[in-house]
């Protein structure tokens, strides 16, 4: 993957009015990297998604380059009332799946109030093809501005090619942050990961008063956790309390860890262990729950992985107590494997998804109660 141009030398977040005058001044036309419209344009999301599946590229809305070198002429700015930035979030997650990685601004013009020009910067993708709502693919190519549908084979598997790579780093990312701890206690770790991995979706949650706003969201999720310090990694941040902790990666990974605590119980077939169902639905619940909150903040709408790994929980059954007729029946209580990592197959969703994320939740348990014996109805509700 090579860089993209920036044409400002400076992130989006920090343009001003001033910057824009650095395009017409350079004479930076629409080609490859760039395109320029006056209003929102009916093929946006292709023309996004044409950026993503290429080298990346910027969209500026609210500029004049009417001429035939297509050069930003004039910045005349759009209405700001109506909320542009959320006009180009919604365009995105409607049109484009999976929706790509992308920053915006909206970059005020002193010299007409109420308007402004929407500047966009949307990454060359590690998980394309990106197809918009036609069910096509599309591609910049360098002889002119407007995307154009792909059908070189070569080209579409290579795109499919770097997916297939990116999905490998994360299998083995997620196989590393779950990877067992022998302290012999039961343990849950719950994960949602982005895809790809090689973007800081959430680099800007790690200064000041994000940082504490992070901290406050996971308190009002976990009341138990209550944090004595936040640890500080180079890759993100760490809360943790007695039993519990809750990593924070900037690449918008989120892992949440716990012990499960076991109870005894005198059975016909002898003494049986169990352990406390419903500390593992909180914790599918409450992870999948804080992943939405943190992504919807960071204006993250690409793809996500959710997976749950069960520790140490051999020769334990499962204490829902819906089930106990089963082990008094005479079923031996063991979950069948020592360490449960669900779900078996690497599936990439939307982030959209969470806004339903007890349909995931309800998913992976279904598989957690599969492994210990019981044949969970798909449409059981475990809340």
């Amino acid at each position: 993957m090579q860089p993209m141009i920036n044409f400002f030398n400076k992130p989006v977040e920090q343009l001003e009015r001033g910057d824009l005058d650095l395009l017409a001044r350079n004479e930076i036309a629409e080609g490859l990297y760039m395109e320029y419209k006056e209003d929102f344009p009916h093929n946006l999301a292709k023309i996004v998604a044409s950026f993503a599946n290429t080298f990346g590229g910027w969209i500026l809305i609210g500029v004049d380059a009417r001429n035939p070198q297509n050069m930003p002429l004039a910045f005349p700015g759009i209405e700001l009332t109506g909320g542009p930035k959320d006009r180009l979030r919604h365009i995105c997650r409607d049109g484009i799946n999976p929706v790509p990685l992308f920053t915006s601004k909206i970059v005020d013009l002193p010299e007409s109030p109420g308007r402004g020009v929407l500047v966009a910067r949307i990454e060359e993708s590690s998980y394309p093809p990106h197809i918009t709502r036609d069910g096509r693919i599309y591609r910049r190519n360098g002889e002119g501005s407007d995307p154009a549908p792909e059908t070189d084979r070569y080209i579409l598997d290579r795109l499919f090619e770097k997916s297939r790579q990116n999905k490998g780093q994360v299998k083995a990312l997620i196989a590393q942050k779950l990877a067992e701890v022998e302290t012999g206690v039961p343990t849950i770790k719950v994960i949602s990961c982005p895809v790809p991995l090689n973007q800081y979706i959430i680099h800007p949650f790690f200064t000041g008063i994000m940082l504490d706003q992070i901290e406050k969201k996971a308190l009002q999720t976990w009341e138990d956790l209550k944090p004595a310090r936040i640890r500080f990694e180079p890759e993100g941040i760490i809360l943790e309390h007695g039993f519990q902790a809750l990593e924070i990666l900037r690449s918008g990974m989120i892992l949440y860890r716990r012990d499960i605590p076991v109870s005894r119980t005198k059975m016909p077939s002898g003494e049986a262990f169990f352990l406390n169902h419903l500390v593992i639905k909180d914790a599918v619940y409450n992870t999948l729950s804080f992943a939405r909150r943190i992504y919807s903040e960071a204006n993250y709408m690409g793809l996500f992985v959710a997976k749950v790994a069960l520790e140490n929980v051999r020769s334990k059954g499962l204490g829902d107590p819906e089930y106990q007729d089963y082990y008094a029946a005479g079923a031996d209580v063991l979950s069948r494997y020592q360490d449960i990592t669900l779900p078996y197959w690497f599936t990439p969703m939307a982030v959209k998804e969470l806004d339903h994320h007890g349909r995931i939740g309800d998913t992976l348990l279904q598989l957690v109660y599969r492994s210990f014996g019981f044949r969970v109805l798909d449409d059981k509700s475990f809340k």
